[in-house]
């Protein structure tokens, strides 16, 4: 089975938060709510402010059931660690993914479904010694992921499962990384190192079968199932 997808993601800038910090820096989420950044007032990303992006969104393709996965979109990190003691720093956002869906050569319209997520952010104190993760410069940011697994839906009588990939692999956190970023324990994300950008690839698949829970390398971002897709069903041919 194949099918026609599209992918469309972007920050929700009414439901992104930032940490409350010096008069001279500020948080902002732009332009068309790919980009958010924190820092200096004014200042360049990568120079004075760091920076969550989204790119390579809309996306496209076709799928095949149990085949390779696709892109989905890409996340980047850019990290920089000259922000400063009391600068405010991103606290959490929300990812809105627009994901469209139709079996390949069907002819019917796209069934959509807006999956949203959340982000918990942790811009760490560069202390040495301090550090709830090992880090090799400084002290790594944390990223924590909030989602549910192995999304299912029903097309011409048979159960299908919608997963994201990330790449390099999501891993389960230790509580202590976890509760750095505000989260509970057994939080799933990823951490980046001090004075480098960091891409995340999300990739899409769409299996016969639910993948195993967990498994670090993978989360599924799909707050629901796709119950658009459940009362699609194959024209029948023309006389």
């Amino acid at each position: 089975m194949q099918w026609d997808y599209v992918v469309d993601s972007a920050f929700n800038a009414a439901a992104t938060t930032f940490s409350s910090g010096r008069a001279s820096s500020n948080g902002t989420v732009a332009p068309s709510n790919l980009q958010i950044s924190w820092g200096a007032a004014n200042g360049s990303v990568g120079v004075n402010r760091s920076a969550l992006e989204i790119s390579a969104t809309p996306s496209s393709g076709v799928l095949v059931t149990d085949g390779a996965s696709q892109l989905a979109n890409t996340y980047t990190h850019v990290n920089n660690g000259n922000l400063g003691r009391n600068s405010v720093s991103l606290l959490t956002t929300q990812i809105d993914a627009q994901l469209q869906l139709r079996p390949s050569g069907s002819g019917l319209p796209y069934a959509s479904y807006l999956a949203s997520y959340t982000i918990n952010f942790a811009e760490t104190p560069n202390t040495p010694g301090t550090c709830v993760v090992q880090s090799a410069v400084a002290c790594d940011d944390i990223f924590v992921i909030s989602g549910s697994l192995n999304e299912a839906f029903v097309y011409d009588g048979f159960e299908y499962f919608v997963s994201f990939f990330a790449a390099p692999a999501l891993n389960t956190l230790d509580d202590a990384v976890c509760a750095a970023a505000g989260a509970g324990s057994g939080c799933i994300g990823f951490t980046t190192q001090e004075f480098m950008s960091t891409a995340v690839n999300f990739n899409l698949a769409i299996t016969s079968r639910a993948i195993e829970v967990p498994e670090p390398g993978s989360i599924a971002l799909l707050g629901a199932g796709l119950l658009g897709l459940v009362g699609l069903r194959r024209r029948a041919p023309r006389a």
